[in-house]
């Protein structure tokens, strides 16, 4: 996962919609078995905008980390043989990679991110909660998912601003601007 301020919104904006439980006239509640309104799901169509049918339209069935496995191994694939044709969905025609890709733009661009997003199992944000007394974390709890995005969130923040310091730090010093120095006076020993 690649920290950046665009990811953390979206988590925060995806936790108060779960919370919520307002996602329109498809779906009246959140279901972790529903690959269209589980933790990924929710957060992908929050990205895109999509309602469930749109995302259930150019999503194959599995979990979120074998759909994002076989997206991501298409577009390798791709990139290292430009004769080999890209792969797409057989009902929509859209690329495979097309919600990976949006995805990815946003900061979450690796397989695992979705797995741990799924299985709320990012062993940092699971610290940190059991720190605030949220333990065990339940995966098909909404309540839960929304406390994890949202603690997520955070430490995308705490990330970027760690990442801003440091860039600050790093930066070389500014050069002379033509006011004389004066000479140290050295002292004679007796």
């Amino acid at each position: 996962m690649r920290p950046t301020p665009e990811l953390a919104a979206l988590l925060r904006r995806t936790a108060d919609r779960i919370q919520s439980q307002h996602w329109g006239f498809w779906d009246w509640e959140y279901c972790w078995r529903d690959s269209t309104r589980c933790n990924c799901g929710l957060l992908v169509r929050e990205a895109l905008g999509w309602d469930r049918q749109q995302l259930s339209l150019r999503i194959h069935r599995g979990t979120w980390r074998s759909i994002a496995q076989t997206a991501y191994r298409t577009v390798a694939l791709a990139l290292r043989d430009p004769w080999q044709p890209e792969g797409r969905c057989e009902s929509t025609g859209l690329r495979l990679g097309y919600v990976f890709e949006k995805m990815a733009e946003l900061g979450f661009d690796q397989p695992e991110d979705f797995a741990a997003l799924e299985e709320l199992s990012h062993p940092v944000i699971l610290a940190r909660l059991a720190e605030k007394g949220v333990e065990p974390v339940q995966r098909d709890q909404a309540i839960h998912v929304a406390l994890y995005m949202r603690e997520l969130a955070d430490w995308i923040d705490e990330q970027l601003q760690a990442q801003a310091q440091i860039s600050r730090l790093s930066q070389p010093l500014p050069k002379a601007t033509g006011i004389p120095v004066h000479q140290s006076v050295r002292l004679r020993s007796c």
